[in-house]
């Protein structure tokens, strides 16, 4: 086997390992636990299935951790076709979009620990922690949103 076709082999199964766990963190999760226009609901059920919300986190930081060897994969594949395009692509779907997913899972981490019912926030009523709950949860969506700008970005070089 070439080393073209054992790279492409190593990027495709980076690939693959993406699609099989970023679903969970960036679809499932939120679609199990956010209720739209209810601060309660979202609260209720992270205090029901907490699990649920840890596992989101692991599979955002897993895949994240992942899509850096997969664009470090397609940039040594792809810099013998065009290295200033591939060097674009690193910057985009690394560089800018890795970091900005991995500080965008506080917003999660922040939305845990404000129904941990934790003692430094009893100098706060419940409907406010699940308001504040909810807004995290909220933040981080719009996260996602602006860290899949650069996603599509990526692909253009």
């Amino acid at each position: 086997m070439s080393s073209t076709q054992q790279q492409a082999r190593v990027a495709g199964f980076l690939y693959l390992l993406v699609a099989l766990s970023a679903p969970i963190g960036l679809l499932y999760v939120p679609g199990k636990l956010i209720v739209s226009g209810n601060a309660t609901a979202p609260a209720e059920n992270i205090r029901a299935s907490e699990w649920l919300l840890r596992i989101g986190i692991a599979s955002e930081l897993s895949h994240q951790g992942i899509a850096v060897f997969l664009v470090l994969a397609l940039y040594r594949l792809l810099k013998a076709v065009n290295e200033t395009h591939a060097k674009q692509m690193v910057i985009l779907g690394a560089l800018l979009s890795v970091p900005i997913m991995f500080v965008n899972v506080l917003n999660d981490i922040a939305s845990l620990v404000l129904v941990s019912g934790a003692d430094f926030l009893s100098v706060f009523e419940k409907p406010q922690l699940d308001s504040l709950a909810y807004l995290f949860l909220r933040l981080h969506s719009h996260g996602i949103t602006v860290a899949s700008i650069f996603w599509g970005l990526w692909l253009f070089p």
